[in-house]
């Protein structure tokens, strides 16, 4: 009878122990999984980092090779202009440049002061309207950004210059809709983000604040140049930037006064855009994407093209020293980072 008690008790046991183990080893095997997932996240993440640094050497090459073939227009028909792909590794890059004289700059809604740029702030109260937003809308950008804390709308104020334009979503009253766009009660409408820009965060010296690129610029920022600009003309702009020309490329804009060959384009309207227009662009924003399986990782550069001498692309060039030396070459330099996800992040598993 003891003999059979006493290996009962060793059965409990041995399973116990058993049990003991299989719990081991799960716990070991999960462990070791999940150890082996943050492993490979961090080797996607690397390796979508270094494409996207690649990236951003690519799109330097083209805008230096633009420089050279087209060194006093910028347009939609240049290279740099279009989704650059290519794979590094296992990474997909894929990089599109815009330049930000295709946007409102809303680092330039305040001058060095803080006080407001009544230029950039009439061009943005045009965008809101525009864009069918209330007024009120623009007036709580503006005294978030400008440094007066007596406006209407100053609760929660940061009274300085955005660190992004995600930032606009601390903003009482504005909603992810009008930043991003979607359905509203009267429709679908675009949002105010597709529009704006940050960069660059400082002007050049002698630069003008609100400078647009016409052979750039959509219509929705071309409309938002003066009042006495219609939608009309705005899309007749686009309209005649996609038309061929001799070459049987979309035609550009070589001087601003070019634009007076859009139909609709009155002495009116051209004397109204005075000190607002260009054809040439000198800071790009360079967002460079990388994908590993599930896992992205972007950034935005910002690059800035400065004439010789370190001016801004398209200001006067210096006069010269009369010692019979070539003038120098534009340079590109790189003006801010960001990240737009600065941690690895899976893509949601898509719908059946």
């Amino acid at each position: 009878m003891r003999r059979r008690k006493d290996r009962g008790i060793a059965l409990i046991l041995a399973l116990l122990v058993l049990i003991i183990l299989v719990v081991v080893i799960l716990q070991m095997t999960a462990t070791s999984l999940h150890n082996r997932t943050l492993a490979e996240n961090h080797l996607s993440d690397l390796q979508n980092t270094y494409g996207a640094r690649a990236g951003l050497t690519r799109a330097l090459l083209y805008l230096e090779a633009d420089q050279e073939l087209a060194p006093d227009v910028d347009s939609l028909r240049e290279t740099w202009a279009s989704p650059i792909d290519f794979t590094l590794g296992k990474a997909q890059v894929r990089v599109q440049v815009c330049d930000a004289e295709r946007f409102i700059n809303l680092s330039m809604l305040t001058n060095e002061k803080g006080e407001p740029n009544p230029v950039v702030v009439s061009q943005l109260r045009r965008l809101v309207k525009n864009l069918k937003f209330t007024p009120d809308i623009a007036d709580r950008i503006i005294d978030y950004i400008d440094a007066d804390t007596k406006g209407e709308f100053e609760a929660r104020a940061k009274n300085d210059k955005l660190f992004n334009l995600e930032e606009l979503l601390r903003i009482e009253g504005v909603t992810p809709e009008m930043i991003s766009g979607g359905v509203f009660p009267d429709g679908e409408r675009k949002g105010l983000r597709e529009f704006l820009t940050i960069w660059p965060k400082a002007a050049d010296a002698g630069a003008a604040p609100g400078v647009v690129n016409i052979n750039t610029a959509s219509a929705e920022v071309l409309w938002s140049l003066s009042d006495l600009m219609t939608e009309g003309v705005a899309q007749a702009i686009v309209a005649w930037r996609t038309q061929p020309g001799a070459d049987g490329k979309p035609q550009e804009f070589s001087k601003p006064d070019d634009l007076k060959r859009v139909q609709g384009m009155n002495d009116g309207i051209y004397a109204s855009l005075a000190g607002q227009i260009a054809v040439k662009s000198s800071t790009f924003e360079v967002r460079a994407r990388g994908t590993v399986g599930k896992v992205e990782k972007a950034w935005v550069y910002v690059v800035q093209r400065k004439a010789g001498g370190g001016a801004a692309a398209g200001t006067p060039p210096p006069p010269a020293s009369g010692t019979g030396a070539p003038p120098a070459k534009p340079t590109l330099t790189l003006v801010g980072v960001q990240p737009l996800n600065d941690f690895t992040s899976a893509k949601p598993e898509e719908e059946k």
